[in-house]
């Protein structure tokens, strides 16, 4: 009996020594280096012991990653299942983009990442266990992508048929009738995926990288894995129909181009913008005064931009999950301080609403207005809408609390249809000191309050200083121009030629 137990013993180590040699652990001089690093780089999000549980944890959403768990987000592996060392690898190198989770790709050397996984595998026994060693989901080489209409429709049934639009939207824009209710594993509201900005995408955004995710979920996540229900000739169908939705890149502008125009803007013209190019501006929170906002509802808004002999108009687009407009909005509310104790639970008492922000003067040289509203010696005229309203109003900033109305007729119009916004706001091009002139840049920031995120006053979404170019209504032609020096070079040839002459000439009579 004694013998048959130490055999069992012995038995057990051998299988623990072959686990812990198959499941690719590392070794202890990697590890070691790998929590010098995690301690230096990543214990202020994900703690030191890696529970997720430290200094930083109440101002990020989605909250940083428990490794203790074993619940990792983005995997090669089926559902529910470790993930192994390349996925954990790929996570640190390309980062979480649009969280705090950043690329440390060109940052870290791959040794370095490479010594970080095996360290963030030692906060979990599993991963020197039986299932330590998971099997990887099988990703086929993608195919050409196809375009082809029936081949795209057949992406959308199959995008139906899964339910995909009750988290993503009918369009993708992540504004699904769930979306306000879904939560994460750990309590927190979690927003869908925006489908239509591919450059935002979690789990990396190639085509097959969009197959894996459709095949292994997200763990943590109310995403599921698809492997079971999608079958194989209609995978590629689906990865097709959701890349054809979105771009690569957000393509984000500097300057949006104001197209000019000799008659009157008719804020009723549905072709009203229709020549005007629009440009992409981001959209950050508001993290340097009190009401800070860290996770702001929107991050991006499109703009174009027309004007006439008096006015000019522009036009703000943005995806919203939800379009909250039963309540109010106004940039001179107070904001709650940030106090991870106490959660603001005030969903639902404040609506959408956005902010047009120029100089009170035309600027001389680089200097701006604080983009906190303004200041005492550079003010800020702000043009607001309350999306609860159908008007918009003209304001004075001179810094958060001291935001007063002015008399600057503004008029506006808004819709919200399947997730998206649209806002036109229309202003005289002569503001007091403030001119919008013709072939000016014109500056303007841009400012978004997400009602359903409790954002007001200074809980907001903004942007940085930025232009908008007044290009001329009446076009000068090129041939004016060529002609004209055409004309002074000739004029100036024949008087050379006839000076020589004349020179020449008075030669002869000596």
């Amino acid at each position: 009996m004694i013998r048959f137990i130490t055999l069992c013993t012995v038995l057990i180590w051998a299988a623990e020594a072959s686990a812990q040699q198959a499941n690719d652990l590392g070794t202890d001089e990697q590890r070691e280096a790998g929590k010098v690093l995690y301690d230096i780089k990543c214990a202020h999000c994900h703690g030191y012991s890696g529970d997720a549980i430290s200094v930083a944890t109440p101002f990020v959403r989605p909250t940083p990653r428990d490794f203790t768990s074993g619940n990792y987000k983005s995997r090669s592996t089926a559902s529910g299942e470790l993930p192994t060392t390349e996925d954990i690898r790929r996570s640190i190198r390309l980062g979480m983009p649009y969280t705090s989770m950043p690329a440390w790709e060109g940052i870290l050397s791959e040794a370095e990442i490479t010594n970080l996984a095996y360290y963030l595998k030692s906060f979990d026994a599993a991963f020197a266990g039986p299932y330590g060693n998971p099997t990887v989901v099988e990703v086929p080489p993608a195919p050409g992508y196809s375009d082809d209409p029936d081949h795209l429709a057949r992406g959308r049934a199959v995008f139906e048929a899964n339910q995909c639009a009750d988290c993503h939207g009918d369009n993708g824009r992540g504004n699904g009738l769930s979306a306000p209710d879904l939560e994460d594993e750990w309590g927190f509201h979690i927003r869908p995926a925006d489908m239509t900005k591919r450059w935002t995408y979690r789990a990396s955004s190639t085509r097959e990288d969009i197959y894996r995710t459709f095949m292994t979920g997200l763990n943590g996540t109310p995403m599921p894995s698809y492997q079971q229900s999608i079958e194989e000739a209609d995978r590629w169908a689906l990865v097709d129909y959701v890349w054809s939705l979105s771009r690569s890149t957000p393509d984000y502008g500097t300057v949006a181009t104001a197209i000019g125009q000799s008659q009157a803007l008719d804020l009723g013209d549905p072709l009203l913008f229709a020549d005007a190019p629009e440009a992409y501006f981001p959209i950050v929170g508001q993290v340097i005064e009190p009401g800070r906002e860290f996770n702001p509802g929107v991050n991006g808004i499109a703009v174009r931009a027309v004007f006439d002999t008096t006015h000019i108009a522009l036009q703000l687009r943005w995806h919203d999950m939800t379009a909250e407009t039963a309540s109010h909005n106004h940039p001179s509310l107070p904001a709650p301080l940030f106090n991870p104790a106490q959660a603001d639970t005030s969903a639902g008492d404040w609506s959408d609403a956005v902010a047009l922000l120029w100089p009170a003067a035309t600027p001389v040289g680089l200097e701006r207005p604080y983009f906190m509203f303004g200041d005492t010696k550079n003010p800020m005229s702000i043009w607001f809408a309350d999306l609860a309203t159908d008007s918009a109003a003209a304001l004075l900033g001179q810094g958060t609390g001291l935001i007063t109305e002015s008399d600057w007729p503004i008029e506006s119009t808004a819709g919200y249809e399947d997730g998206m916004w649209t806002i036109v706001m229309k202003g005289p091009r002569r503001m007091g000191e403030m001119t919008f002139e013709e072939r000016a840049f014109v500056p303007v920031s841009f400012s978004v309050w997400d009602g359903f995120n409790r954002e007001r006053g200074n809980k907001r979404g903004l942007s940085a200083w930025y232009h908008i170019y007044m290009e001329p209504i009446e076009q000068e032609s090129v041939l004016l121009p060529m002609a004209k020096w055409a004309l002074i070079v000739l004029l100036v040839e024949l008087a050379l030629v006839g000076l020589v002459r004349w020179r020449a000439g008075r030669r002869d009579e000596y």
